[in-house]
């Protein structure tokens, strides 16, 4: 099926009961995917929320009188009139949605645990209604379960016209308590040592940051499509600020992606004195870290205004500057005992290989393209200042320098996210954009990994 990725886990540990539980709730993960198929369209930066043949600049004059044309859960269409209208999803696709809605009733009737239960009505009760932020507020504001489960649109990354439009998606993971207890350390380290506000910016302060660790049994939607390794809600930056955020790891999907796609990068990018001195397991450990630390750190970079400034250049560098400050706030874990040097310079490596991944995925699909000029910015910056050198079509990095130049950039990019223009914003992208530095390097990759997208 299109848009679903299923993974091989455990459910030994669940009771006969919680077990019918979760084969409802991957059912209704499967009938979420077709709601995303129509909404994506690689063909157009706007996806299927927009007509293909209307200019933005004639979609931004028509929001002036109905703002709902850029509400993230709406379809622009046009009426019979030519004229272009707002269709909210849960309107388009309200059978589809009541079918979705009864499973989860279904699920909550067999479930044990009647605070689980009282979630998944809820959750229910937002698919037939068009305020999805409370499915967001419900993942942040409610007890710890077993199970790790959210579905309905979230991420905008489909929406490359205005980065406006939530596109569908679910998720359903056991808990992996073990691996939460561990994360919490790390977060509890860097989260004592608040950064400092820059002047004369809006940054906001959150009033709790939660975490998990699920092993992932199922994607559905952009998240099968994207086959992401963590995630940090809400996306709005009032809803945040109001009720703090959650991140949760798949550690399913990075186990996937890990054997799948960065392994093979890395032994094809770096050089071989590079490649003795990490094992496998240990590289695979640094992404799970490296990934933590990313959406940790997205927790301390959130401007009220950025998204208005920047528009669709905004995940670029939200989703850079929160890999720089995940690596930065190593320095100090390493301070307290949490990390060491081998384990930072390991993170270091697995973030440089990420970026070549990002740039890969954008041959067959434009998804992370936010993510790949994020990642161009990087490896050119880095080459510039003498922290990565190509040789013979392979990756040299000095960790020293890699160290030093991330800290240098990470203050650059939190410059462009906190106060920066649009404009500003387009100039270093066109300084640091290109994606020429992973070319010199491409006749490494022999055989490209297959993408996900």
């Amino acid at each position: 099926m299109e848009a679903i990725k299923k993974f091989q886990v455990s459910t030994e540990e669940l009771s006969e009961k919680e077990k019918l539980v979760l084969e409802k709730l991957v059912h209704a993960c499967e009938l979420i995917a077709p709601l995303y198929g129509k909404q994506k369209n690689s063909k157009f930066e706007g996806a299927n929320f927009y007509p293909s043949d209307v200019k933005k600049e004639e979609i931004e004059e028509a929001a002036k009188k109905n703002p709902l044309l850029l509400h993230p859960y709406t379809f622009v269409e046009k009426d019979r009139r030519g004229r272009l209208i707002a269709v909210p999803f849960c309107v388009k696709f309200k059978k589809e949605l009541g079918e979705i809605a009864r499973t989860l009733e279904e699920a909550a009737r067999i479930s044990e645990d009647r605070n689980f239960s009282q979630y998944l009505r809820e959750m229910a009760r937002t698919l037939l209604r068009n305020d999805y932020a409370q499915n967001e507020i419900l993942w942040i504001t409610r007890g710890h379960f077993k199970f790790s489960f959210i579905i309905g649109p979230v991420e905008r990354y489909l929406d490359k016209l205005f980065f406006k439009k939530c596109a569908y998606q679910a998720w359903v993971g056991i808990v992996d308590e073990k691996r939460t207890e561990e994360a919490e350390r790390f977060k509890k380290i860097i989260l004592a040592s608040r950064r400092k506000i820059l002047p004369d910016t809006t940054k906001i302060e959150l009033p709790k940051l939660r975490l998990e660790i699920n092993k992932t049994v199922c994607f559905a939607g952009q998240k099968a499509d994207f086959m992401t390794i963590g995630t940090n809600l809400p996306n709005d930056v009032a809803l945040m600020e109001k009720n703090g955020s959650k991140l949760s790891i798949f550690s399913s999907s990075l186990t996937y992606n890990f054997k799948e796609r960065d392994y093979p990068i890395f032994r094809s990018v770096f050089n071989k004195k590079l490649q003795t001195y990490f094992s496998e397991g240990e590289l695979q450990l640094a992404l799970l870290r490296t990934v933590l630390l990313h959406e940790i750190s997205h927790s301390l970079i959130r401007y009220r205004d950025a998204e208005q400034r920047l528009k669709e250049l905004f995940p670029i560098f939200d989703e850079l500057l929160a890999y720089l400050l995940g690596i930065k706030c190593c320095g100090l874990l390493i301070l307290k005992d949490a990390l060491k040097q081998k384990e930072l310079e390991a993170i270091i490596s697995v973030f440089l290989l990420l970026n070549f991944q990002y740039w890969l995925d954008t041959k067959t699909d434009s998804v992370r393209m936010q993510y790949a000029i994020g990642g161009a910015i990087c490896q050119n910056f880095f080459s510039r200042e003498g922290g990565l050198k190509e040789r013979n079509n392979v990756c040299f990095p000095d960790f020293t320098k890699l160290f030093i130049s991330i800290d240098h950039l990470s203050h650059i990019i939190e410059h462009y996210l906190g106060s920066a223009s649009y404009e500003e914003a387009q100039k270093i992208i066109e300084e640091y954009g290109s994606f020429e530095i992973f070319e010199k390097c491409a006749s490494g990759l022999k055989t490209l990994p297959k993408s996900k997208g």
